[in-house]
């Protein structure tokens, strides 16, 4: 996620956030303007859509010195102080920065972050289900508390040795605080919206459950970080590739005799960092200290003075507001009128009633008035030409599918099929150095031809893995054997496999062996026999019922299969208006594919018949609320990049999903399968700026997707003028082409 907390200097002038701030009773209105204030910040939820709160301490001074931009803390605190987000907050008191700047006064010059994490199911936890409000220190009108004292441990000081093998060690705690990433993610782009913020010296620090959560936050977002301070959290080898690459400075400390967190768990971690080539990172080990050697770290000063001296450059990154748009959240079925959407970089910032929501002075405004806005669509089965000459189709053949994605309004492409340097196209895309939808890739396809053994099959997994491809392609021919060892290996290694489903496998055991989406509809074809026959909901109820119980997720691809199975009427798709964007080699095999079909997927005198069953499968698993997500499987015959959502839209309303299912099939669904590489597929902050500017309402008529006023994709915007000035040189060059 780059360059998602730029400068906020201009944001600072905003009236009224989405998070209203309300000052704590602990602080008084005559003091407001010298002494330190504690705020509760009002959010909800991400997670379970509840209404919380959060701290910001600002620290004395800041509001005499208007113009000074205050470093930020964000704290995470350890499982101990979970609660509600509401009156169980102030546990949060209890240890770490808060506890020193707000229950023992001491001037410390950051404004501190300090949410609180959901409880998930902990609270039988002795330490937590035997807690009192008693604990929660007070804040003193004159002096301050005596300090707890340090754990007690006769635990002995024992040398620490690395562990060498750290394959079956899980990187994170189970419900920690990577379940609340885009909820800390949104609190610190407010906060640093709201208030007077160094965007250079943004901290990270937490205790225990907290410093694993920081080890985390680092890994997933180790631009936005000056630097990182983990206590008595290791972090697991597999988290240090990112931090590494940013060279994000850290401070780890663990505690000699910590009987809660094995010490000798530290080592790996830190001597990947060093095998990456991150030398600036200090490690301490307080030997005299248990668990609670957070009282050392924080009451001390040098965490402190060396987290002021780190600072990482920020770049003047632009503002983009869409002003006066209604907006289509989608995280409900409703439309919010009147609103601003704040964008900087490539995130959105804020959003809120244009009624309270401030222009930022020098932000770019668009015109949203009687518009709708909504996130990008995703096409889950596309394809991409890989970097390298492509069957003889033009140079520009590539950076032309991409563009024709985001004329489509596709701005997130799940690629089904990996070809060589295409992992270098997505960083390439990513970087901005090339203009194209953001790209999750399978990599070279797993068939029989491919995979020739359990244990090759296996290895080629571990490669897939090791070279960065975010998900296995399967391709039909595959044995059970060979699939199972695929699956296998793919859960040890954390990759999610898709595809087709091969004839030796069938859908069951597809499903059962844990396959993320089943694309095509074709396993389930096969095992009903609904190629020439009718089916009814008798026979396809036991395989949706096994679908959803396996939170399995279907890609229909209608449109096109349609046209493969022979269903199809060939003069229409002829005289399709987009194929003018098409290369006239590929146009040429489409049009022989009409003229000779076949193939192991064509139904020849049955294919009407198939096409009203694999209708009737469409709607009996939307009935069963499965996950369905949006695809078309282009470029493929007469499937054009991202018009050919123009195609497959209509076939899914035909088989009785509502428009704001289908619209969720793109956007929000997608943002949830793609949970662990980003937050998009919302219009809400802290999302991925990948919006969709349209003349009416989707949830009334889904054709105004199909000429949006203009599309966003990661924060670049493309006006409706510079769409069609693309795709008009697009048919040009495919004219002059056809003229040669």
């Amino acid at each position: 996620m780059k360059k998602q907390f730029g400068i906020f200097v201009s944001l600072v002038a905003l009236t009224v956030l989405l998070l209203a701030a309300c000052v704590s009773s602990e602080s008084t209105s005559a003091q407001a303007n010298t002494a330190a204030q504690l705020l509760r910040l009002d959010y909800q939820s991400s997670i379970d859509n509840t209404k919380r709160q959060y701290f910001v301490y600002l620290p004395a001074g800041y509001q005499q010195n208007s113009d000074k931009k205050w470093p930020v803390m964000l704290f995470l605190h350890g499982n101990g102080e979970r609660g509600n987000g509401l009156d169980e907050l102030d546990y949060t008191l209890i240890h770490g920065p808060l506890y020193e700047a707000w229950v023992q006064k001491r001037d410390l010059p950051f404004i501190i972050v300090v949410p609180q994490l959901q409880m998930f199911d902990m609270g039988k936890l002795p330490y937590i289900a035997n807690r009192s409000p008693a604990d929660i220190p007070k804040r003193l009108t004159d002096g301050v508390p005596p300090r707890p004292q340090m754990f007690a441990s006769a635990k002995p000081i024992t040398p620490a040795a690395a562990v060498n093998d750290m394959s079956t060690v899980p990187p994170l705690l189970p419900d920690g605080w990577e379940r609340a990433e885009q909820d800390v993610l949104a609190m610190l782009q407010n906060v640093q919206a709201n208030y007077n913020t160094d965007a250079s010296r943004l901290y990270l620090t937490g205790i225990s459950y907290g410093g694993f959560g920081s080890w985390f936050m680092a890994s997933k977002h180790p631009e936005l970080f000056a630097a990182v301070a983990p206590v008595v959290g290791w972090g697991h080898p597999d988290l240090m590739a990112p931090i590494a690459k940013a060279k994000t400075p850290l401070w780890v400390f663990a505690a000699g005799r910590d009987s809660a967190i094995n010490k000798d768990y530290f080592y790996p971690g830190i001597e990947t960092l060093r095998q990456l080539g991150h030398s600036n990172v200090r490690f301490s080990m307080l030997e005299q200290a248990e668990h609670d050697a957070w009282r050392q770290v924080y009451a001390g000063d040098d965490l402190y003075s060396w987290l002021l001296a780190q600072q990482k450059p920020v770049a003047d990154v632009a503002v983009t507001v869409f002003d006066q748009v209604h907006v289509l959240p989608m995280d409900s079925n409703q439309v919010l009128r009147n609103q601003r959407v704040l964008v900087q970089g490539d995130r959105i910032v804020a959003v809120g009633s244009a009624a309270k929501l401030a222009v930022p002075q020098g932000a770019t405004v668009i015109d949203g008035a009687g518009r709708y806005l909504m996130p990008g669509l995703a096409e889950m089965h596309g394809h991409v030409p890989p970097l390298a000459d492509f069957s003889g189709t033009p140079a520009r053949y590539l950076d032309d599918v991409l563009t024709l994605y985001l004329a489509g309004g596709v701005t997130t492409v799940r690629g089904m099929l990996g070809h060589d340097k295409q992992l270098l196209l997505k960083d390439d895309i990513a970087s901005g150095k090339r203009l194209g939808p953001t790209l999750y890739l399978a990599g070279p396809s797993f068939n029989q031809h491919t995979v020739t053994s359990a244990e090759q099959a296996r290895e080629r997994v571990r490669q897939h893995k090791r070279e960065g491809w975010d998900l296995l392609k399967i391709h039909p021919g595959l044995s059970l054997e060979h699939y199972q060892a695929i699956a296998d290996e793919a859960k040890q290694q954390g990759i999610d496999f898709a595809g087709h489903v091969p004839e030796d496998v069938g859908i069951e055991q597809a499903i059962l062996l844990g396959s993320r989406t089943i694309d095509h509809l074709d396993g389930y074809m096969a095992a009903l026999g609904g190629f020439d026959k009718a089916l009814t909901a008798a026979d396809m109820a036991p395989l949706v019922a096994l679908t959803k119980a396996n939170n399995v997720a279907v890609v229909p691809t209608q449109a096109l299969w349609e046209t493969i199975i022979g269903a199809s009427d060939a003069t229409q798709l002829q005289r399709y208006d987009e194929l003018k964007y098409m290369p006239a080699r590929v146009i040429s095999g489409w049009q022989r594919y009409l003229q000779q079909p076949g193939g192991a997927y064509y139904s020849g005198d049955t294919a009407a018949l198939h096409a009203q069953n694999r209708q009737r499968l469409l709607r009996a698993l939307n009935d069963a609320d499965v996950t369905i997500l949006m695809g078309t499987d282009a470029p493929q015959l007469y499937s054009v990049p991202g018009l050919s959502l123009r195609r497959e839209l209509p076939k899914m309303a035909a088989a009785g999903m509502s428009n704001y299912d289908i619209l969720r099939s793109g956007t929000v669904l997608v943002g949830e399968y793609f949970a662990d590489k980003d937050h998009f597929g919302q219009v809400k902050a802290g999302q991925r700026a990948d919006l969709l500017l349209v003349e009416g309402n989707p949830l009334d008529d889904l054709s105004v997707l199909y000429q949006p006023a203009g599309v966003m994709v990661r924060g670049q915007w493309l006006s409706r003028a510079t769409l069609d000035s693309k795709l008009a040189e697009i048919a040009a060059a495919r004219l002059a082409e056809n003229q040669q």
